[in-house]
């Protein structure tokens, strides 16, 4: 009891005292005479069953230890190479000792065992004396994907558990376990593609049996297979690990080039679950995969086109290397360069398909399109088009608005909202089937109009001063301003601002609040506005202005008249569009306003029947998930997936607050970001083993002597970390290392701390000095010095 009073104290010192007179205890202490005869009994039957004096592991088993949430790994004590009965005895009562350890009483005070009584068995065996063993996780430990991950090195698998090891990895999918895999050239010396099968296709046996994610030891000796231990993967928490999935997608041997680019101002910040799935089935399918169809590329269908990492969605940049591939340089949208690394948009040209303008294939298909669909692609109609479609929103969205007001929506409740949001899907899918070739047409007009006008300033001056819903909304914050207190939300300027503008908000994802939910964000624009606004009646003028002094200029060239007569066509649909283009948000927002609070009625609803936790869980599903809860409710299961997934979330929202441009790169390859150079900074490669990101300043810690250097915040950089460090884990921000792996003690560890951390960076404990400030990403690996 006194032991555990020190231990939930601070003072690490008393507490090594206190554990150490327990631990001398047991060492000193005279054993049991029955006990000590069993094993020295035990170990006699062993020597005569051998034709040499055999050595023998002895191996704490703790009660506590491989539970679902905390390994215990490494806390008790292990001892190899042990000959002999009389110090057989002696490294059994060490193992009993080793449950008294500071760490290991820190350990269970961290995990929330402080007050259980641990017991210790002790596991004696036949040494194995492997010439490769290691560690196999039969779930990928960083992202939870399907593969197996096996660390090997010469030798015993110790030296890969302490992580001293330089290791060899194979990182193989399970759908490949038990076949011939390509190994590294570096790893065919260790295992050959033999070894791998039996390897692999035990670690899923071992799996299945126990019936979850197994954490696996094992070595060959003398071309032998022997497994010694199969636990838990404790970080492995099945539904974690699928709201990791979710978050970010592994898909199967992916090198495309992704671009945030496409994307990022729709979702700057991580999406919810709910709102990519509202709104990215429908990008995926109508802007991305649509087109390539019309283009007549024949694996539309099967080339994967958008995806998240991090909570970000990235499309796949093979797409506008395919739509921009025909376009001569000229005519290359301006904005087409988010889409290429350094804004090349060169790479276009790379595309397999189509070949060239005039491939039959692209060329049939697109005129087939053209003929058939006019109303929506043809610049000459697509406005029009547009105009009837958003008289016919405006109405349908006051009629929905309506039936969401009233007090009951009927005694089918839940079917009913459940009509309302499919038919708000509806509208959506009508908006961005009319409008992705209102983009084009933008898009095309600009970039004709740029070749017309030549000088940047005039094409500028030329697009000013148009009056759209975004310049509305601008200048009702400054009438709001002049009218109304900045927190009176009730008074009537507030309530006639929201009632025109209330359903907007800062992106396209419903998680977030609209300005009517939560109007401190209108309060927060108000405080930034310039003092006046801005003046549109000048900048109309200006507008005219260069549109006439462009036209005077065109005259003079040759074929003036022809000139200016395309001048005024394209300037005339160059507006038309760029006006349209600003102003569908506004609409599209409208529908996802309703669509929110349709849904946070149906999570009431939901909540209120016990099937979710809190109406706002419904955030954290697909909307294909709340419609089979709608027509056919589920229980547990569905509040466990929504409970991960906003514990995901919320770390991921933590993440891209610390260091945005790690948590959403512009470009991935794979799934690996493309390196962007950081400012005045350093940045180094190894293993990602323990997801998240984190920056404090380094602490470079070479043994245990130096932990009273150590400051809550740090970022811990050593060369391995020992059980004994655990206690450190609590204070740290992150961690580095020099060596080890994924299945090395100091990983499993960090996982289950939570605490990001790299690993395989040699030499990282000369280069960083204490006090540098530092940048870890424990899900790509990569340590960046930023205070240079």
């Amino acid at each position: 009891a006194i032991l555990l009073d020190v231990a939930r104290g601070s003072d690490d010192q008393a507490l090594e005292a206190a554990a150490d007179h327990v631990r001398q205890r047991f060492v000193q202490g005279t054993m049991d005479e029955g006990v000590a005869r069993h094993i020295a009994a035990a170990y006699d039957q062993l020597v005569a069953q051998s034709s040499a004096r055999p050595q023998v592991a002895v191996r704490s088993s703790a009660t506590l230890e491989d539970l679902p949430t905390a390994s215990f790994a490494g806390q008790g004590d292990t001892y190899l190479n042990v000959v002999g009965a009389d110090e057989v005895l002696a490294r059994v009562r060490g193992c009993w000792a080793s449950l008294w350890t500071g760490r290991a009483v820190r350990y269970r005070q961290a995990q929330g065992f402080d007050g259980t009584s641990p017991a210790m068995a002790v596991i004696v065996q036949a040494m194995i004396p492997t010439d490769v063993g290691g560690v196999a996780f039969s779930v990928h430990p960083v992202t939870g994907a399907g593969e197996i991950v096996v660390e090997a090195a010469p030798g015993l698998p110790e030296a890969v558990v302490q992580g001293t090891a330089e290791l060899t990895r194979y990182v193989i999918p399970k759908s490949h376990a038990g076949h011939a895999p390509g190994l590294p050239e570096a790893g065919r010396d260790l295992l050959t593609p033999a070894q791998i099968r039996q390897l692999t296709k035990a670690v899923l046996d071992l799996e299945q049996l126990f019936g979850g994610p197994q954490d696996v030891e094992w070595g060959f000796w003398r071309g032998k297979f022997y497994l010694f231990q199969s636990r838990p993967i404790t970080t492995a928490d099945p539904a974690r690990a699928a709201a990791r999935a979710f978050f970010t997608q592994i898909l199967p041997d992916d090198d495309h080039l992704w671009t945030g680019g496409y994307l990022n101002e729709r979702f700057p910040r991580p999406v919810s679950p709910l709102g990519w799935s509202v709104v990215g089935g429908l990008t995926e399918e109508l802007a991305l995969r649509d087109p390539l169809r019309y283009l007549g590329y024949r694996h539309a269908d099967r080339l994967p086109l958008t995806k998240l990492y991090r909570g970000h969605p990235y499309a796949n940049a093979a797409a506008f290397q395919m739509f921009y591939k025909v376009f001569p340089d000229a005519l290359v949208p301006e904005d087409a360069y988010r889409y290429f690394p350094d804004g090349d948009t060169s790479l276009r040209k790379e595309a397999p398909y189509p070949c060239c303008l005039l491939d039959p294939r692209f060329i049939l298909s697109m005129l087939w399109h053209f003929v058939h669909e006019p109303a929506n692609w043809s610049p000459l109609h697509n406005y029009r088009h547009w105009a009837r479609f958003v008289a016919r929103h405006q109405a349908a969205m006051e009629k929905i608005a309506q039936r969401l007001r009233e007090s009951d929506v009927g005694e089918r409740k839940l079917e009913e909202l459940w009509n309302i949001v499919e038919e708000l899907q509806g509208w959506n899918r009508e908006l961005l089937g009319i409008h992705r070739w209102s983009l084009t047409a933008a898009d095309l007009t600009l970039a004709i109009l740029r070749q017309l006008v030549h000088e940047s300033d005039s094409l500028s001056r030329l697009l000013s001063g148009l009056p759209n819903k975004s310049v509305e909304m601008d200048l009702a914050l400054y009438e709001l301003r002049e009218n109304a207190s900045e927190d009176d939300f009730q008074s009537p300027p507030w309530q006639d601002f929201l009632a025109r503008y209330g359903h907007r908000s800062f992106g396209l994802d419903i998680y977030y609040p609209t300005f009517a939910d939560d109007p401190t964000q209108v309060a927060r624009l108000l405080k930034g506005l310039p003092p006046t606004p801005p003046d549109q009646a000048a900048r109309a003028a200006d507008c005219q202005a260069a549109e006439d002094e462009v036209r005077a200029a065109l005259i003079t060239r040759p074929l003036g008249r022809l000139r200016r007569w395309a001048f005024d066509r394209v300037l005339a649909l160059a507006r038309r569009y760029v006006i349209l283009r600003e102003e569908q948000r506004f609409h599209w927002q409208r529908a996802l306003a309703l669509q929110r609070r349709a849904f946070l009625l149906i999570g009431e609803e939901l909540a209120g029947e016990g099937i979710l936790a809190q109406a706002d869980d419904v955030f954290f599903l697909t909307i294909g998930e709340i419609e089979e809860l709608v027509h056919e409710g589920r229980g547990e299961e569905t509040r466990r997936t929504a409970a991960a997934r906003r514990e995901e979330f919320q770390r991921l929202q933590r993440e891209w607050e610390l260091a945005p441009h790690l948590a959403y790169p512009a470009f991935l390859r794979g799934n690996q970001p493309l390196v962007e150079t950081v400012a005045g900074a350093a940045r180094w490669r190894g293993r990602a083993v323990s997801p998240g990101a984190a920056r404090g300043p380094a602490r470079v810690v070479l043994s245990p002597h130096q932990f009273d250097k150590v400051r809550p915040g740090d970022v811990l950089i050593t060369r391995s970390t020992d059980p004994g460090w655990t206690p450190l884990f609590g204070r740290l921000a992150g961690l580095i290392m020099e060596r080890g792996g994924q299945l090395s003690h100091g990983a499993v560890v960090a996982r289950e701390y939570g605490l990001p951390a790299v690993a395989g960076i040699p030499g990282i404990t000369a280069i960083l000095r204490d006090g540098d400030e530092i940048l870890v990403d424990g899900l790509t690996g990569t340590v960046t010095r930023l205070d240079l």
